[in-house]
């Protein structure tokens, strides 16, 4: 992703945080033409969301954006975090499992997910490999 669609994207949430939404709507939607189903704008449009109170707007967003083959694994841990914002504490884990089983060398994601794991009392799971189905 070039430099100045960052820029842009920037611009659109800036606009958004601004309270300028239709400015703001105007701004994603040229993005979206111009690069649809761009996940680091899918994420950007869902925190975006999230900051006016639309979570399951964004869940939704994020979720259908998703691969099954080759998910995006920022969009899965995105959709973690705001799954344990909003208590859904395991079903973030069944996310964040699958974002490590597609980025299983992640320390950072391993961490964050076996501190989760171990808030369910789930970490066996997890060290045996035995986690469930993930997404």
């Amino acid at each position: 992703m070039s430099e100045q669609f960052n820029d842009l994207v920037s611009e659109a949430a800036s606009l958004a945080k601004e309270k300028r939404y239709d400015e703001s709507a105007v701004a994603f939607q040229r993005l979206f033409e111009s690069a649809p189903g761009d996940p680091t704008l899918l994420r950007e449009l869902a925190s975006v969301l999230l900051d006016v109170g639309q979570a399951e707007m964004a869940l939704s967003l994020l979720a259908d954006s998703v691969n099954p083959e080759a998910p995006d694994v920022p969009t899965l841990r995105q959709i973690g975090t705001i799954l344990r914002g909003h208590n859904r504490l395991d079903e973030a884990a069944d996310i964040l499992i699958s974002a490590l089983a597609n980025d299983p060398q992640n320390q950072e994601l391993f961490d964050e997910t076996f501190l989760l794991f171990k808030q369910l009392g789930r970490e066996s799971e997890l060290v045996t490999g035995d986690a469930g189905d993930g997404a």
